[in-house]
C-alpha cells in the first residue's frame, strides 16, 4: 500500500480499504475523485466499513461547466470503489 509517514497517498486496484482510508485519500490527494454507487460519505471515523478499489484511472475529465465546455489541463486520478458486505 502506498504509506508515507502513516499517512496512505494512494488506493491499489484489488485492494480493501476502510472508510476513514478513503475519506483520507478524498483530504488529502488533490485532483482524486471516489465513484461508489452504494455509499454516499466516507467518515473519517469509520474503521470499520470495508471497500474494495475495483478500478483506478487517470484520465482527462471533459464536462459542462455553467453552460461552458470545461476543458481540462490535466489528468485527474478516478477511483471506483464497492462497499464489501
Amino acid at each position: 500500500m502506498g504509506y508515507i509517514e502513516n499517512e496512505l497517498n494512494d488506493l491499489e486496484k484489488g485492494t480493501i480499504y476502510t472508510s476513514e482510508e478513503i475519506a483520507s485519500i478524498v483530504t488529502h490527494k488533490e485532483n482524486a475523485f471516489v465513484l461508489c454507487e452504494d455509499t454516499s460519505s466516507f467518515p473519517n471515523e469509520d474503521a470499520s466499513s470495508r471497500y474494495l478499489v475495483k478500478s483506478r484511472i487517470e484520465t482527462f475529465i471533459h464536462r459542462n461547466d455553467g453552460g461552458s465546455y470545461f476543458i481540462p489541463s490535466s489528468k485527474q486520478l478516478i477511483y471506483i470503489v464497492k462497499k464489501c458486505m
